[in-house]
């Protein structure tokens, strides 16, 4: 109970923290409320750190102080307390098994990491769990909407239940040690296929259990001082990297899904260049309809067969509300265009001045948080790891062709198109979908569409900072949702709110 209330101490005052970082405009003010924020996330491990190292690659510099706090941390634990863990783990005295154990460790988001040399003279990474920690994740997800409102505002037509399960899955996989080197150990026999050889560490199995992990320890340079490598060596750890993501992507159907800089590790194997890949608590398995979908994505706007029922199929491979890509369908093609710019650019590709998220917003444009919406929250860790590939290309320096890195991937066969006409939906359900509009002053400042379906996460929809003002009206979105699954979804309006010059809509069609 203790820990309970200390929990939520602590969570109190990062709501704190984040509601000062909402309510400054940009200068040295937010920045100084925001770097107080990282040093919260950053110590409070778990789904916080998660979500602060999420932060790290959309906001903030890698040459910045506050992102080393998110990704190599100082550890919760002391030394004597650690190895009193280790002791506890292993049914023996730590002389029994290694022959030094460094007292100072490197934190994780669910655990911290001890080097420590066995009996045998190898040099090994010791990595242990944060006591409670389980218990503490479940308890943050109940606590997800306003953890992730620094990083996009997941509220903002996210279906926070299906994003807390996703993410509280992956969470608890993370949290058994066991998972983590069964995936150690799949990631190394599918790595001997790579082009470019990759580096990694080896599972010591008679010491590792659901709580203790062992490997052999890797070695390696970080990523602020790899970018200072020669250029040549910098392009092939980016045409490593490039190749690592995609043969996950289009042939493994498997990934590394921890992109942060605390798991990568840059060294010189016999004279070459090469990346070493830390930590596989957190790996994504993808599905044959997915891959099927991107690689159609990254091709398709090659064909002149190419159409936007084509593309929205993709998109629908991919896991978005085919509902929702009705009314989007007319500006997909140039959506699949500018994602598949790598692969569709003779040699080098420069990721700087792709200008990818800035660019989607123009051709999205009042539909760009609809896009987003849409798409499934099984995607999230996969565009996790696709935007911490793009941060280290940007970080190296050194552009790479796409498509003679990728060349060496076997893709599986590609699946049916499936069948747009008729949107997969209940039979009862009599709209499609879910509209809520915000106008203020005669400006659109919110125009969201969903699937009708979404209508029963509707508290989780609306934007947070409009709750308030419905309470105060009577207005309960609970209730509301309730109604509109009892009634099969009639179209018609939901609500509507006037609140001095903006305007709520929320209606069903």
């Amino acid at each position: 109970m203790n820990a309970t209330l200390k929990r939520t101490a602590q969570l109190g005052l990062l709501a704190r923290d984040l509601a000062a970082v909402r309510g400054r405009s940009a200068g040295p003010k937010r920045d100084e409320a925001r770097r107080r924020l990282v040093d919260r996330l950053g110590l409070l491990h778990g789904l916080p750190q998660k979500i602060g190292q999420l932060l790290a690659f959309s906001e903030i510099e890698a040459s910045d102080p506050a992102f080393t706090k998110l990704t190599e941390n100082e550890p919760s634990l002391s030394g004597a307390d650690a190895s009193a863990e280790v002791v506890r783990q292993l049914e023996g005295p730590l002389e029994t098994f290694f022959s030094a154990f460094s007292p100072r460790g490197i934190a994780a988001s669910v655990g911290q990491v001890h080097r420590a040399t066995l009996i045998d003279g190898r040099e090994v990474a010791v990595k242990i769990q944060h006591p409670g920690i389980a218990t503490t994740i479940e308890y943050d997800l109940r606590a997800l909407g306003w953890l992730t409102a620094p990083v996009g505002d997941i509220r903002r037509g996210f279906d926070l239940k299906a994003y807390r399960a996703e993410i509280g899955e992956s969470l608890r996989r993370e949290v058994d040690y066991r998972s983590e080197a069964s995936s150690l150990n799949q990631f190394t026999e599918l790595a001997r296929t790579l082009f470019s050889p990759i580096a990694l560490p080896a599972v010591v199995p008679e010491l590792s259990n659901e709580k203790l992990l062992v490997t052999t320890w890797l070695e390696g340079e970080t990523l602020a001082q790899a970018r200072l490598w020669p250029q040549r060596d910098r392009a092939a750890l980016s045409s490593s990297l490039v190749e690592l993501f995609f043969k996950g992507v289009f042939e493994w159907g498997f990934i590394h899904a921890d992109p942060h800089p605390g798991n990568y590790r840059f060294l010189k194997v016999n004279g070459h260049a090469t990346v070493g890949l830390l930590d596989f608590g957190c790996v994504k398995h993808i599905p044959p309809r997915f891959q099927a979908g991107i690689r159609g994505l990254m091709t398709d706007p090659r064909s002149a067969e190419s159409n936007e029922n084509t593309i929205a199929a993709r998109f629908t491979q991919l896991g978005f509300d085919p509902a929702v890509l009705k009314k989007l369908a007319p500006k997909l093609p140039a959506v699949s265009a500018l994602l598949s710019a790598p692969f569709n650019h003779a040699g080098k590709f420069d990721v700087s001045a792709w200008h990818l998220k800035e660019r989607l917003g123009d051709v999205l444009g009042e539909d760009r948080m609809t896009f987003r919406a849409a798409g499934s929250p099984g995607m999230i860790f996969i565009l996790r790891a696709f935007q911490g590939l793009l941060h280290y290309l940007k970080i190296l320096g050194a552009p790479v062709d796409w498509i003679e890195a990728t060349g060496s991937i076997k893709a599986r066969d590609p699946l049916p198109l499936p069948v747009l006409s008729k949107p997969a939906r209940p039979t009862l359900m009599r709209s499609e979908t879910l509209h809520i509009s915000v106008v203020e002053n005669g400006i659109d400042r919110v125009a969201l569409t969903f699937g009708a379906g979404a209508t029963d996460n509707l508290p989780d929809l609306v934007p947070y900072e409009l709750r308030r003002r419905l309470q105060e009206r009577d207005i309960n979105l609970v209730t509301i949702a309730d109604n509109a699954r009892r009634t099969d979804y009639t179209p018609g309006e939901l609500f509507s709110l006037v609140d001095g010059h903006k305007i709520v809509r929320v209606w069903l069609q």
